[in-house]
């Protein structure tokens, strides 16, 4: 049996936001996700004591603000699960991001071929891989994905919507109106495809992994309201055990009304784990 150096434990958490009828975001963390569709929370944490080389974990924010946005989430969810389940030491990482990718599309379709008015759901997606001790990440939408390392924060995904490209392309600034009334308005999301064989999420390089490095994945219920030095002030609040529930308090007293979902994995070594 493999002895992977580095070690990782993890904790997620998701609630309804106070003007949702019902939690339209969802997470996953390896075997574990949002089964039922009417909890208005979950939570969950893990330590990794086996040898499993990969590992998944994501956050889906359902689009719609009303009825079946949880049903996108949840399809999501449970293709991503599937991948979990499919994952062994002897893939390749080329084959792993195959399999990911194959989730957004299969994902995808599920939506675009519901018999409700679906519309969507966003996704941010990472896969570790202990034997060569990196990180990739996948995401369609503006869930986020985070890696913080010697108190630095680093963002590793881009938002899909318009108020980013605009930014990006120098129609105006963060500071102007418009940027508030866009967004929320996707440029990409899983349901976009409609004709179910083209959907192409971005994705990153693998990145190497080092001790004490920690990830996280995040809905836009936390990132729409928290800038990324707010968020990073609330990790280094409670780094231990986790900065979960740090991270969701700071979105509600910010005012934020929309549902609030994260997922935290920190990395340890070995020699960390036996002291």
């Amino acid at each position: 049996m493999p002895d992977y150096k580095l070690f990782f434990s993890a904790a997620g958490e998701t609630r309804k936001g106070i003007n949702h009828e019902n939690n339209e975001d969802n997470f996953l963390i390896g075997s574990h996700y949002k089964k039922e569709c009417d909890a208005d929370r979950d939570s969950f944490s893990f330590t990794a004591t086996n040898r499993c080389r990969y590992s998944l974990f994501a956050v889906f924010d359902g689009m719609g603000g009303g009825p079946y946005g949880e049903y996108a989430s949840l399809y999501a969810a449970e293709e991503f699960y599937n991948v979990h389940m499919k994952l062994n030491d002897k893939l390749s990482p080329e084959r792993v991001s195959c399999m990911i990718l194959d989730a957004f599309q299969t994902a995808n379709n599920r939506i675009v071929r519901s018999p409700y008015m679906i519309l969507g759901t966003t996704a941010a997606v990472c896969v570790l891989d202990r034997e060569k001790e990196s990180v990739k990440f996948f995401w369609s939408g503006d869930s986020r994905g985070y890696l913080y390392r010697d108190k630095i924060l680093f963002q590793m995904t881009e938002d899909q919507s318009k108020a980013a490209l605009s930014v990006k392309n120098g129609l105006y600034s963060k500071d102007d109106p418009r940027y508030r009334s866009d967004i929320n308005k996707l440029t990409a999301f899983i349901g976009m495809d409609a004709y179910g064989y083209e959907f192409h999420p971005l994705e990153t390089a693998w990145v190497s992994l080092k001790a004490n490095d920690m990830i996280f994945l995040m809905t836009d219920g936390i990132s729409s309201v928290c800038s990324n030095p707010n968020i990073r002030s609330a990790v280094q609040k409670n780094i231990e055990p986790f900065a979960v529930g740090s991270l969701l308090c700071t979105a509600s007293a910010s005012n934020s009304l929309d549902d609030l979902s994260v997922v935290q994995i920190k990395i340890y070594s070995e020699k960390h784990e036996e002291e």
